[in-house]
């Protein structure tokens, strides 16, 4: 078997390493990938975003704990105002899980009323087409048949983007390391604090599209919130279901 080449990491700052890859290109490694929002600094951060698309989307990985490729592919029927649900069609899928199945080939849950309020105000005004996808555009017509990887690179960029827009923000706002962030620790944020509702664990496993053994590798960590922000947390989320 052919042995891996490790790459290098030059360390440039703390909790933040450098590599660069064969083709050139520069990646960074980020020393604590537990970093989650508290509930101030989520303030803070979407209160700096103006591009009513953008909020949204931010919002909705903070309200529902997606995965940003899953988040990337809603569509407007996929949010039931009546009945207060989103339902995930486009999920991970991880075949090497011995539960793969039981994990599901799509999610559907309640959402807090208060991500059904931020909905309702960002369509207002707007002529839907519930088939359009939200946050996508000029997609080729087969794009619903392709599996995921081939799916991906048509939402490419708008990781890329919305990964550089949320760490923009960050450092503009003051959060110190805001290199500790992506788009993936709003989904940590999600499972941390859904935890201070005292949400049936296998509840929020489905809603996050986990099991419980990972569930509780990436969001085992003890709960340091003061009492204070609990209270904001409920306060930003509402009543959840």
């Amino acid at each position: 078997m052919e042995k891996r080449e490790r790459l290098s990491l030059v360390r440039i700052s703390d909790g933040l390493r450098i590599g660069t890859k064969k083709n050139g290109v520069q990646y960074s490694v980020r020393d604590d990938r537990r970093r989650y929002f508290f509930p101030d600094e989520w303030d803070l951060f979407i209160d700096s975003i103006k591009d009513k698309k953008s909020r949204f989307f931010f919002l909705t990985l903070l309200h529902t704990g997606a995965r940003i490729m899953e988040a990337l592919n809603l569509k407007y029927e996929d949010i039931d105002v009546e009945r207060g649900t989103i339902d995930f069609k486009v999920v991970k899928q991880r075949k090497a899980k011995k539960n793969f199945q039981s994990i599901g080939k799509s999610r559907g849950f309640f959402v807090a009323e208060n991500y059904i309020k931020e909905y309702k105000s960002f369509i207002r005004n707007k002529t839907i087409n519930q088939k359009d996808y939200i946050f996508l555009d000029n997609l080729p017509a087969d794009y619903e048949s392709l599996d995921n990887t081939a799916k991906r690179k048509y939402y490419r960029s708008q990781i890329d983007s919305y990964s550089k827009l949320l760490k923009r923000k960050l450092k503009k706002i003051g959060i110190k390391d805001w290199y500790n962030f992506s788009p993936h620790n709003i989904r940590k944020t999600y499972g941390m604090w859904m935890r201070t509702y005292n949400k049936d664990m296998s509840e929020l496993c489905y809603r996050m599209g986990h099991d419980l053994d990972t569930f509780m590798a990436h969001y085992g960590s003890s709960l340091i919130f003061n009492d204070t922000e609990r209270r904001k947390i409920q306060t930003i989320f509402g009543d959840v279901k």
